[in-house]
C-alpha cells in the first residue's frame, strides 16, 4: 500500500503557503459583527453602511448649522469657516470636512468590529478646547439617530451602536 510522505521541503512549502495565505488575506469583519449588521461589507471596497451613516451625519450637521437658532454652529463654526471661508475670504482648509468625515467612517467602522482601525486623535484630544456643551452633544446625538434611521439601521443595531457612542461622551463634553 502506498503511503504518501512529505519531504521536509514539501512540508515547509505547505506550511509557508498556509501561513502566507492566512497573513495575506484581507482583514474582514466577523459575519455577525455590528459592522456587518449595520450594512458594512467585508473588505474596504465599495460604499458601506457606515459610509452612508457618516455622509448623512455630515449633511445633518451642515443643515443644523444653517438654522436660525442653531445649537451646533458655535462648536462647528471653526470647521465650517475652514471649509467655506469667512466674509468672502477663501477657505483656509477646504479638505477639513472631508478629513473629518473619513475619520468618522474609520472610527465607526472600528468600534463596530469592521476591518478599518481608527488611528485619529482620541476623542478627548480632538474635543479639548471646543467646550462642547451637554446640549450640543444631545443635538449631535439626535442628528446621529436621524442618520441611522435614514439609513434604515434596525432598532437593535441602533441601540448597540449608540451605546458605543455614548461611552465616549465624557471625552467629548465640557473640555
Amino acid at each position: 500500500m502506498f503511503k504518501p510522505q512529505l519531504s521536509l521541503a514539501s512540508a515547509a512549502l505547505l506550511a509557508l503557503t498556509l501561513f502566507t495565505s492566512a497573513c495575506g488575506s484581507k482583514d474582514t469583519a466577523q459575519p455577525d459583527s455590528l459592522y456587518v449588521r449595520m450594512g458594512g461589507k467585508n473588505g474596504t471596497d465599495g460604499k458601506t453602511g457606515i459610509e452612508g451613516i457618516a455622509d448623512q451625519m455630515v449633511a445633518n450637521v451642515g443643515a443644523e448649522t444653517q438654522l436660525p437658532n442653531s445649537v451646533m454652529l458655535r462648536s462647528h463654526k471653526p470647521m465650517l469657516d475652514a471649509n467655506n471661508g469667512v466674509n468672502g475670504q477663501p477657505a483656509t482648509d477646504p479638505t477639513r470636512v472631508q478629513r473629518l468625515r473619513n475619520n468618522v467612517v474609520d472610527q465607526f467602522t472600528d468600534i463596530t468590529g469592521g476591518p478599518i482601525k481608527y488611528t485619529g486623535k482620541s476623542m478627548l484630544v480632538a474635543h479639548t478646547g471646543m467646550a462642547v456643551t451637554p446640549t450640543e452633544y444631545t443635538v449631535w446625538r439626535g442628528l446621529l439617530v436621524n442618520s441611522l434611521t435614514t439609513n434604515k439601521i434596525a432598532t437593535q443595531e441602533q441601540t448597540e451602536f449608540l451605546a458605543l457612542i455614548d461611552a465616549m461622551k465624557n471625552d467629548v463634553v465640557n473640555h
